[in-house]
This record gives C-alpha cells, sequence and structure tokens, in this order.
C-alpha cells in the first residue's frame, strides 16, 4: 500500500473535490424536493448549463474578433446567469420548506410564511418566465456563436447583447428577491 504522499495521496487528493461536489448536490436535490419546486430550479439549470456549453464552443472556435468583444460579453452574462441560479436556488429552496411539492401540482405559499421568507408573490410563475428568459440567453448566445462563425461579429454582438438582456428580464420577473 502507497502512503498518502504517494500515487493513493494524490488519487485522494483528486477524488475527494468531486465527492463533496456530488453531496452537496444530493443536499440540494433533497431540499428542493421531487415537486414544482425542483423542477422550476432544474429548468434554469439546464439554459445556465447550455449558455456555458456554447461559451465554451464560442472559445474554442476562435474565429476572427470574437476575443476582444464577443467572448468577454458572453462571459459576464454567463457570471449573471450563475448569480441568477444562486438566487434560483435558495427561492426554490424556501418554497420547498413553506409549502412542499411532490407533484406537479402548485402548491399555495401562504402569504404570511412567504412574506417571512422573502418569497414573491406568484413565486411558480415567476420561476417559470425567469427559466424562459434564461432559455431565451442561451438562444441568443447560440445564434451569437453562428454568427462569428459566419464571420458576422456585428451580428454576433447584437445576440450576445440580446442575451445580457434576457439575463436583466429573468431578474425583473424574479422582483426584488433577485437583488
Amino acid at each position: 500500500m502507497v502512503g498518502r504522499g504517494g500515487a493513493l495521496g494524490r488519487l485522494a487528493d483528486r477524488v475527494v473535490p468531486g465527492r463533496g461536489r456530488r453531496r452537496a448536490e444530493r443536499a440540494l436535490a433533497d431540499a428542493l424536493g421531487e415537486g414544482v419546486w425542483r423542477r422550476a430550479h432544474d429548468r434554469i439549470r439546464r439554459s445556465v448549463d447550455r449558455f456555458h456549453q456554447v461559451l465554451d464552443g464560442v472559445v474554442a472556435d476562435d474565429a476572427p474578433g470574437a476575443r476582444d468583444d464577443l467572448v468577454p460579453t458572453l462571459e459576464t452574462v454567463a457570471a449573471d446567469l450563475v448569480d441568477l441560479l444562486g438566487t434560483v436556488e435558495v427561492l426554490c429552496v424556501r418554497a420547498q420548506a413553506v409549502a412542499p411539492s411532490a407533484g406537479l401540482d402548485v402548491p399555495r405559499v401562504p402569504p404570511a410564511a412567504a412574506a417571512e421568507q422573502g418569497l414573491p408573490d406568484e413565486l411558480h410563475r415567476r420561476l417559470s418566465r425567469a427559466g424562459t428568459a434564461a432559455a431565451t440567453a442561451s438562444e441568443a448566445a447560440t445564434m451569437a456563436r453562428v454568427s462569428a462563425r459566419a464571420g458576422v461579429l456585428d451580428v454576433a454582438l447584437d445576440r450576445a447583447r440580446a442575451a445580457s438582456r434576457a439575463v436583466v428580464t429573468a431578474r425583473e420577473h424574479l422582483g426584488a428577491a433577485s437583488r
């Protein structure tokens, strides 16, 4: 058996952070439950993941001029989406604690509990609209990538700005809770 300083130690150092991440993901999944709050969160998470995949593709494509203007703009939007996802996680975990959901029916969030937890009114509707806006940001990033590959950088930048506007819209849908 190799000691901690040898090959086994280096393997353990690489594996443990992954275990910690998986543990955190399981804890979040447990806190979200299996109902509408989990679905709302997962929808936005998929849009954020897709945006990052598109951003990685833009970087890998290395289209002329993209690194100067397009990539920094998309990186800013990506960071904003991650912040939005953090807000959504908090809201969905709070909502699951106040009004648990195990199915497809949207539970009624008691107004007193919602106010106490800092949840906006009509939370599920707001989360749905924020999810649509996040998906729109991902779509706009995809169109920016297509335009950059075609060599039409001004259109690509317009699409990147559209992605940025979509994130602002998503924040607006979540109301004051996203600040």
